[in-house]
């Protein structure tokens, strides 16, 4: 009779290595493990392994704690490390990487340069991205007017329509983006409503999710319900606001259940921005 096989060991600790920030593998395992159950894996990052004895270090402290190793090496020395460490642990390990950097050298003909520190240099990117968030924080909730004319995009919206929070992705992308915060039975600032229509873009929400929003927030500022998170009264503030876009030309967008980074890339389309480089 055949001997049956060990059933094999489930591994739900994860220990991503990476000689730099390990942004890179951060955003990969955040998108693909929204396909899995959630807080079904426990992550630990390792980052800035930028050289052998880094490594050994971490890969010393895994032992304590195995798991799946991924790891977003650019040295192969590194890389032969984990995956040497990985083989001698009967611990499995996932090169996020190679296969794509191998792909770009064999089709493009040229040769990567191996090199974590390209990865965040301080050049005339990086400066223009931290100018872009200069100018959010100077032109966020209605500041700076005298020179919103200077934004590539200015995001317009009642109260709680995560104008803020959006702003401030797309100024670390390096684009120059002001938001605006309107009242109903206030007249919107007239250097707002002289841009160009295709620099603003109208928010919009759920009256039920803003509701909801704003109720949160009412509590944390240890208030009860007022005019501020009535439903009757968003209705019409909603209403308010999307006439008000209709009236400008604005295109409209309906935040409703969008994750800040969904909003910031629909803004980026809908305006026909030219997508900043990102590193």
């Amino acid at each position: 009779m055949a001997k049956k096989k060990p059933a094999a060991t489930k591994l739900t600790q994860v220990h991503i290595l990476s000689d730099s920030t390990g942004n890179l593998a951060r955003h990969m395992l955040t998108a693909v493990l929204t396909q899995f159950p959630p807080h079904s894996f426990t992550l630990q990052f390792h980052p800035f392994l930028a050289n052998d004895d880094r490594v050994a270090q971490a890969l010393h402290d895994i032992k304590r704690k195995p798991g799946l190793i991924m790891h977003a090496f650019l040295d192969e020395s590194a890389k032969k490390m984990a995956n040497d460490f990985g083989h001698k642990h009967e611990l499995p390990v996932l090169d996020l990487t190679n296969h794509l950097v191998h792909f770009i050298e064999k089709h493009s003909g040229l040769t990567s340069a191996r090199d974590h520190t390209a990865l965040h240099p301080v050049d005339e990117f990086y400066l223009k991205r931290i100018r872009a968030m200069e100018f959010a924080l100077a032109h966020d909730d209605g500041l700076g007017l005298d020179t919103i004319h200077k934004a590539q995009c200015v995001l317009a919206g009642v109260s709680r329509t995560s104008k803020t929070p959006t702003t401030i992705f797309l100024a670390q992308q390096g684009l120059l983006v002001g938001n605006v915060s309107l009242a109903m039975g206030i007249e919107p600032p007239a250097e707002l409503l002289k841009l160009p229509s295709s620099t603003v873009v109208g928010l919009i929400i759920s009256p039920h999710k803003l509701a909801e929003i704003r109720t949160r927030r009412n509590h944390s500022w240890q208030l009860g319900d007022t005019a501020y998170n009535d439903l009757d009264m968003i209705q019409e503030e909603l209403a308010w606001s999307r006439r008000l876009f209709n009236r400008n030309n604005w295109p409209i967008l309906d935040v409703t259940d969008y994750a800040i980074e969904e909003t910031a890339a629909r803004v980026i389309e809908v305006l026909g921005i030219n997508h900043p480089r990102e590193r």
